[in-house]
């Protein structure tokens, strides 16, 4: 028997074993994974969301008050005569009491919706709202308003308030009583919230029982209990909806139940007039559930306990099948966003630390973003992952007979299946000394190098003296004019003549060259060609010069040559032309082509050296040569990692769980887009096609939407409007050496 034959048998027989395992699962697989998958959404949906809820409920409870205080501040005579006869405070004087009941429906309202302050603030707004309940006029509305402010002033604020953003710093400062303070807030939070929240589910089960008339609460009690919220309901309704709320169970079905019900019943007129804050409140039950000694509290607990394992990594079974993920760009994220929902171990090995969103690298080397901006740590994206585990260090081999990976200082771990989406590097086209004078763009590093780079120019030819100098430095040579090289010959036009033009004294920024070199016949050769020659239209109307069919033959440390004679005296030269794949191939002695790419077959299996397909060993993204665009390569863009990461986690899913595999994997083309300066880009569909500003809105969108972590979302949308609309960028810092 040959080597390979007795290779693909161990290996045969060891994903068979896997797969056993999994099968031999206390609980079956297809119940484990449904439950799984079905849990990790709701939770993963619910953290996503719940931020925004939360601004909505602090943005719509606060409106509710401000529009009490302003009107009491407009007619200040009647808002004392209402605190002297109208609700009366015994120990305070009238004057007192309206102003006090004024200043907290006007400062309290703006600490909410700002999120500073906000456990205070709420308390002091629950505690008017409560007292109005007490002495005017009781009603539903406060009550559900008051109980939902207790509960802010228990939880506090989502993510998007002033008080979380600064919390975890002045936990750690030096602040007076700052710790104990934040620690007392985190402890009510994961302690009395909760607690709260099942007082609440046994307040709204005794409304419904006293709507039923089971239990008839005296009429001083019923002015407490919200039971209006709940006309019309039968009473076989009322009583089921009772149960769910006494045992806690349910949350979700009860929360989205009475959110309709409630609305059906007001459309069709069995309902008296009901505000929005009911539907406000189901929304926090729905996203924090029923409290504690509920239901749904134990089935969590026992959920993560025998089927998410997802405290500690120390609990996670050790025969679950281990699955190694090599590179933690698009496609390898996009494989394990559904592998962790499944009961395996997952590592994730990656020579640095972070997820970088590569499509704005160039906004960073154009001084337009912060590194942070576009990156986000890996680690941050699993920590409610307990069985997946982040290592950092460079793979050095891989060893398919063996099934490990090496990595670091001689470290390994082995695998049951292995997925390689390493990406891609720089190619110089076998001139590597090249690299020296013209960086590309594929790290943070080169996009703070190329960044520093660019605007050391402008500072030394302010500062140089020499004329002649002073043009070389402001020649700007971009080679290569595919999307990355047209974005950065745009945006370090608009630089030039938009965002530094008033800044320095010697020099005219404005006067800067921005040459863009291309081999071939036109720029964005994957596009098409009316949409190639509009792009070069925006360009020139940058002051970009386009120079199509040629090729570079030297670059120096004062030059570029084009052809036999062409030159073009610069100082600064930056790559946009070819990548070349990682040293994916070499690690497993795979066949490759002339890019370093590794060949791989319909279902994205590495092709070994002897030409089979090497099981449980599978190449995406950037690192595979695929077929599986109408038999073209697949190209090097992020949504083809992504369809790749997902093609191989659902081909892994059916292997491990006995099921019938998918077909081959098909790339499915979303379009191309590329931005040329400001409200100008181009967007390719095939038979749908856009350029102008109605691209460049579609661009970004698209953009924004990729983007990893709702603050990296928010804060390139804040940097984009500063930039759009005061025409300067402010990340114009020189680091590094």
């Amino acid at each position: 028997m040959s080597n390979s034959a007795r290779q693909s048998g161990a290996v045969a027989d060891a994903s068979a074993a896997t797969s056993s395992s999994l099968q031999e699962e206390r609980y079956p697989p297809f119940v484990r994974v449904t439950l799984r998958r079905w849990t990790k959404w709701y939770l993963e949906g619910t953290e996503t969301f719940w931020p925004f809820s939360d601004l909505a409920i602090r943005f719509f409870i606060a409106l509710w008050f401000l529009r009490s205080g302003i009107v009491k501040a407009a007619d200040w005579d009647t808002a004392v005569f209402l605190a002297a006869n109208e609700y009366p405070v015994a120990w305070m004087e009238p004057a007192t009491a309206a102003a006090i009941g004024l200043a907290i429906e006007l400062v309290g309202p703006v600490l909410l919706i700002v999120g500073l302050m906000t456990r205070p603030a709420a308390l002091a707004m629950a505690a008017l709202t409560l007292l109005s309940q007490a002495v005017y006029v009781p009603t539903t509305t406060n009550l559900i308003v008051a109980a939902m402010l207790v509960w802010y002033a228990l939880h506090g604020p989502a993510l998007f308030s002033i008080d979380r953003a600064l919390s975890s710093g002045l936990k750690s400062s030096a602040l007076p009583l700052a710790r104990p303070i934040i620690g007392a807030g985190e402890w009510s939070r994961e302690a009395l919230a909760p607690l709260f929240m099942a007082l609440v589910r046994i307040w709204l089960a005794a409304s419904l029982l006293n709507h039923t008339h089971l239990i008839d609460f005296p009429m001083a009690v019923q002015t407490w209990l919200p039971t209006t919220i709940f006309a019309g309901f039968p009473t076989w309704l009322a009583l089921i909806t009772a149960a769910f709320f006494i045992t806690g169970f349910g949350a979700v079905i009860v929360s989205y139940g009475l959110f309709f019900l409630i609305g059906a019943y007001m459309v069709t007129g069995a309902h008296p007039d009901v505000t929005l804050f009911p539907f406000l409140f189901l929304a926090i039950y729905e996203a924090k559930g029923a409290g504690v000694l509920s239901v749904d509290r134990a089935i969590l607990a026992w959920l993560e306990k025998n089927i998410l394992f997802d405290r500690d990594y120390s609990e996670i079974p050790a025969h679950w099948p281990h699955i190694v993920v090599i590179g933690a760009g698009f496609g390898g994220l996009a494989a394990v966003a559904r592998l962790k929902r499944l009961p395996v171990r997952i590592t994730v090995i990656d020579k640095r630390n972070y997820h970088l969103f590569q499509p704005l690298l160039y906004q960073i080397a154009t001084a337009t973003l912060n590194p942070a901006d576009i990156a986000v740590p890996i680690r941050s994206l699993f920590k409610g992952d307990g069985n997946v585990r982040v290592v950092k260090g460079e793979v050095s081999a891989i060893d398919t007979a063996g099934r490990s990976v090496s990595y670091g200082d001689g470290r390994s771990v082995t695998y049951d299946r292995l997925i390689i989406a390493t990406g891609a590097t720089h190619s110089y086209f076998g001139r590597d000394e090249w690299g020296a004078h013209a960086p590309g763009l594929k790290t943070i590093e080169d996009g703070v190098a190329v960044r520093s780079a660019i605007l050391n120019a402008f500072e030394e030819a302010e500062a140089c003296g020499d004329p002649e100098r002073a043009r070389r430095l402001l020649t700007f040579v971009i080679v290569g004019a595919g999307p990355t090289g047209v974005e950065l010959a745009g945006a370090i036009a608009e630089l030039a003549k938009v965002s530094v033009e008033r800044e320095f004294r010697v020099i005219d920024p404005a006067s800067a060259r921005v040459i863009l070199v291309q081999s071939g016949p036109r720029i964005l050769p994957a596009f098409a060609e009316a949409l190639s020659r509009q792009a070069a239209r925006s360009l020139e109307k940058l002051g970009v010069e386009i120079r199509t069919g040629s090729r570079v033959t030297e670059i120096a440390s004062a030059h570029v040559k084009m052809g036999e004679d062409a030159v073009i005296e610069t100082e600064t030269v930056l790559w946009a032309a070819g990548v070349a794949a990682s040293p994916a191939a070499r690690w497993l002695g795979a066949q490759a082509d002339r890019a370093g790419r590794v060949e791989v077959n319909g279902l994205l299996r590495v092709i070994g050296a002897d030409g089979q397909p090497v099981d449980d060993v599978f190449a995406i993204g950037d690192t595979a040569l695929s077929h599986a665009w109408n038999g073209d390569p697949v190209p090097g863009l992020a949504p083809a990692a992504k369809q790749a990461g997902a093609y191989v986690s659902r081909l892994i899913e059916a292997e491990l769980l006995g099921r019938p595999c998918p077909g081959p994997f098909a790339y499915r083309h979303q379009g191309s887009l590329a931005t040329i300066g400001r409200k100008s880009a181009v967007a390719d569909f095939g038979s749908f096609r856009l350029s102008g500003a109605v691209a460049w809105w579609l661009w970004g969108v698209v953009h924004v939407g990729f983007l990893t972590g709702t603050r990296n979302r928010i804060t390139v949308v804040v940097n984009w409007a500063w930039n759009f609309f005061a025409q300067h960028s402010g990340v114009r810092l020189i680091t590094g050496s």
